[in-house]
């Protein structure tokens, strides 16, 4: 049985929506500050989303190839920004302050409209409960990858 590109749409643009639901359970539920990290992770899962959702919406294959290279870019800048994150986690040494790119996340629009969700106010080497048995980056980083091969994968032929 073939699955239709259809289908994997749908689950990243699910899956995607459920990471950020735990994200901001994390957050307003467990009061973890997400970091400058945390933020463009963040990011990297609403345009991965809603990537898979407009190649839902127009299934021409133009546009799929052009949604699917959008959330590869999306997820790539998520990859890296976990296992930025993973790295400031397993060095505890390294202080991890504010900098530029924190006041560019905080001053962008979304960041604006939706302050609960997009502002970073922690840091990224406050520490993190482990939720069943890994950091938060880390899930992350695999929730990333996985999307990002279920993306790829919606570009076969129906």
């Amino acid at each position: 049985m073939k699955i239709k590109p259809l289908v994997f749409n749908l689950f990243v643009f699910t899956a995607s929506a459920g990471a950020l639901l735990v994200a901001l359970y994390m957050q307003h539920g467990k009061g973890l500050q997400p970091c400058t990290m945390c933020i463009i992770q963040r990011y990297a899962f609403v345009f991965m989303g809603l990537s898979a959702l407009i190649a839902m919406i127009l299934p021409f294959r133009p546009i799929r190839w052009l949604m699917v290279f959008t959330g590869l870019l999306a997820g790539l800048s998520g990859v890296i920004a976990a296992i930025r994150n993973l790295w400031v986690l397993s060095h505890p040494e390294i202080l991890c302050g504010r900098d530029p790119i924190e006041l560019f996340l905080n001053s962008l629009p979304t960041a604006q409209w939706f302050p609960k969700v997009f502002v970073a106010l922690g840091l990224c080497s406050d520490p993190i409960p482990p939720l069943f048995g890994l950091p938060l980056p880390a899930w992350s980083l695999i929730g990333l990858l996985l999307l990002s091969v279920l993306l790829l994968l919606s570009l076969r032929r129906d």
